[in-house]
C-alpha cells in the first residue's frame, strides 16, 4: 500500500500492537534505543500501546517494562491477555487436558522435541535443544531483579498435565513436523501454527494473536480500522487480517510479508522506528 494512503489511514489509528521476536526485537533480543523512544512518543501522543508474543506470560516482564508499558500483553499467541495497569487478566484459555496428553506421548514415543508451557512454566524434554535459551533468560531476569521462569525437566509423561497455555515443538526434521501436524488434525481438537523455523506452537481452537487483538479492540470499543499491527511470521499472520493497517519487518516469512499493507526495515535495521515515524506519528 502506498505509503502517503498509509499515513492517511494512520490517523484513525488508536491502538497498536507489537509482536517481540523478529519484530520489535534485534536479533540480540533487546528493543533498540530508537525503538523505545519512537514508543514513548507514541504514548505522548495517545495511542495505546500492546505487545502480543508466542512466548509465556512470565517471559515478557522484561520487555514489557523496557518499554513501559501500562496497557494490554498477549502472551502464548493469544492464549492469555494481561491489562498491565489493573493487574487484570482478561483472558486465559489452556490446551484440553486429554489432547494435551496425547500430542506430547506421541512426540515422546517418537523422540520429537516437545516443549510444554504454563503461564509461569516451562517443561523440558532431557537434553531439550532449547533449554539453555530459558536458562540464559533466567539468568538475565534474576540479574534484573525480575520474577524467573520455573524451568521443569521431564522424562516421561507421567504428570498431571493441566493448565497448559501451548505445546512447542521444536525439530529440524520437516517430516517429523509433517508427522506431529497429521496426528493433531486427527485424533486432537487442537490447532497449530508456527512462530519461527523448525518450530510447530499448538494452542486450542480459537486461540490466535488476531483473537486476542480483536478482544481488546472490542473492550476498547475501537474498530479493527483503528488497530495497526507489526509482526513477522506466520503467527502474526491473523493479526494481519485483522487490523487496519498491518505492518511487517522486511526479514518477515513469505506468508507474513504477503499478508502486510506494508513492508519496513528489518528488527535490525530500525524498521520499528521507521513505519511509526512515517506512518503513525503525527
Amino acid at each position: 500500500m502506498d505509503l502517503a494512503l498509509l499515513k492517511e489511514k494512520g490517523k484513525d489509528v488508536k491502538l497498536v500492537v507489537f509482536d517481540l521476536d523478529g519484530t520489535l526485537l534485534t536479533s540480540k533480543s533487546r528493543i533498540s534505543d530508537l525503538s523505545i523512544l519512537a514508543i514513548k512518543e507514541l504514548k505522548k501522543q495517545g495511542f495505546l500501546i500492546a505487545i502480543a508474543s508466542g512466548r509465556i506470560f512470565t517471559m515478557l516482564e522484561s520487555y514489557y517494562k523496557t518499554i513501559d508499558l501500562k496497557d494490554f500483553v498477549i502472551s502464548s499467541n493469544g492464549a492469555s491477555i494481561d491489562w498491565i495497569e489493573t493487574k487484570e487478566t482478561i483472558q486465559k484459555i489452556t490446551l484440553d487436558p486429554e489432547d494435551a496428553n496425547k500430542v506430547i506421548e506421541f512426540c515422546l514415543l517418537n523422540q520429537i522435541e516437545c516443549n510444554v508451557l504454563t503461564r509461569k512454566a516451562c517443561y523440558f524434554p532431557k537434553e531439550s535443544y532449547r533449554l539453555t535459551r530459558f536458562e540464559l533468560y533466567n539468568q538475565i531476569a534474576i540479574e534484573q531483579g525480575l520474577t524467573p521462569i520455573d524451568v521443569i525437566v521431564y522424562e516421561d509423561m507421567h504428570h498431571d498435565w493441566t493448565d497448559i497455555e501451548k505445546i512447542l515443538i521444536y525439530e529440524k526434521n520437516s517430516m517429523k513436523i509433517n508427522k506431529v501436524e497429521k496426528f493433531i488434525d486427527t485424533y486432537t481438537k487442537l490447532i497449530y501454527t508456527t512462530s519461527d523455523h523448525n518450530m510447530l506452537d499448538i494452542s486450542s481452537i480459537g486461540v490466535s494473536k488476531g483473537n486476542a487483538v480483536q478482544k481488546i479492540a472490542e473492550h476498547l470499543k475501537i474498530s479493527p480500522e483503528q488497530v495497526c499491527v507489526f509482526g513477522d511470521y506466520d503467527n502474526d499472520v491473523s493479526m494481519f487480517l485483522y487490523a487496519g493497517i498491518a505492518i511487517a519487518t522486511e526479514n518477515g516469512s513469505k506468508k507474513a510479508l504477503k499478508n502486510a499493507d506494508f513492508i519496513t526495515l528489518s528488527n535490525d535495521n530500525e524498521g520499528i522506528a521507521y513505519a511509526i515515524k512515517e506512518i503513525l506519528l503525527r
